[in-house]
């Protein structure tokens, strides 16, 4: 989740990346790697491979003739637009190898309206968490992507124990997710720097977020949805885990790429003793 230059369509299996241990000490239990289901092209998967090595993650690399590109621009006054450059195939649970131990949590990650309903059917028992931008996604003949309803969203939301977007999918406008949280088990809308908007059963809880100097925003939806499916994992109550994934998602952010991630005990120190802004 964690890996957004040049990704994919993907499907991300989180069961104990650094996050988890936030310990070196060789007399701990070994951490099982995390493994990561995408389809990647050619061109990329060198890049993927070296960056998959250095996080410690079990890559499970589909085969495809292209990777999923976007290209974003910004303008003078920060507004982004993104165009789709190159789209891979989906992934369907066929995709899925037999050998792929069952996880205790699961983040997929929609990036480009191609993971269907089956696929999050076939990994029932873990705790899902679906990262759903790409469900709000079309695009032009050209390239230019634009919001689209979110007209199958009954039959993911009915499969996952959460799902997050951000306000900026949602332009603003938190009716629908509102209603979406009448179907899933919760909503979370990501506030940047503010932190979360948690929706259930149609009322909203607002978490607070970590005053940090961003850097770069790119991924930090990624890092959120996966210390919310770990936290979740682990038995916290759903407030409390939106909390935890806002503390990850703030290292995210306080670096290019992955370069500033935290682990489990910076996310921890975080969360327990930095001063809260908060959500409005």
């Amino acid at each position: 989740a964690f890996l957004r230059a040049g990704l994919v369509d993907e499907v991300k299996v989180f069961l104990a990346p650094k996050l988890v241990s936030g310990s070196d000490d060789p007399n701990r239990a070994p951490r099982l790697k995390t493994p990561l289901v995408t389809r990647v092209g050619d061109g990329v998967r060198a890049a993927l491979v070296e960056r998959c090595g250095e996080l410690d993650i079990a890559l499970v690399a589909l085969g495809g003739s292209v990777s999923t590109t976007f290209v974003f621009t910004y303008d003078a006054a920060g507004v982004r637009t993104l165009r789709l450059r190159a789209r891979a195939r989906g992934i369907t649970a066929a995709d899925l190898p037999a050998a792929l131990p069952r996880p205790d949590a699961v983040v997929f990650g929609s990036i480009a309206h191609e993971l269907g309903a089956a696929l999050y059917a076939s990994l029932r028992g873990a705790v899902r968490v679906v990262a759903a931008q790409g469900y709000l996604r079309t695009w032009d003949v050209d390239g230019l992507v634009r919001p689209r309803p979110w007209d199958d969203a009954v039959d993911v939301l009915t499969e996952v124990d959460a799902a997050v977007v951000s306000e900026e999918d949602l332009a603003g406008d938190e009716g629908v997710a509102r209603g979406w949280s009448r179907i899933a088990p919760a909503i979370v809308v990501t506030v940047a720097e503010r932190g979360a908007h948690l929706w259930r059963d149609g009322a909203r809880d607002d978490v607070a977020g970590f005053p940090v100097v961003a850097v770069d925003q790119t991924g930090a939806g990624d890092a959120f949805a996966a210390g919310l499916a770990l936290s979740l994992a682990e038995g916290r109550a759903m407030v409390e885990a939106v909390r935890f994934a806002n503390a990850v998602a703030s290292f995210a952010v306080q670096g290019p790429g992955t370069s500033a991630l935290g682990d489990r005990a910076a996310a921890e120190a975080r969360l327990l003793g930095s001063e809260l802004r908060g959500a409005t």
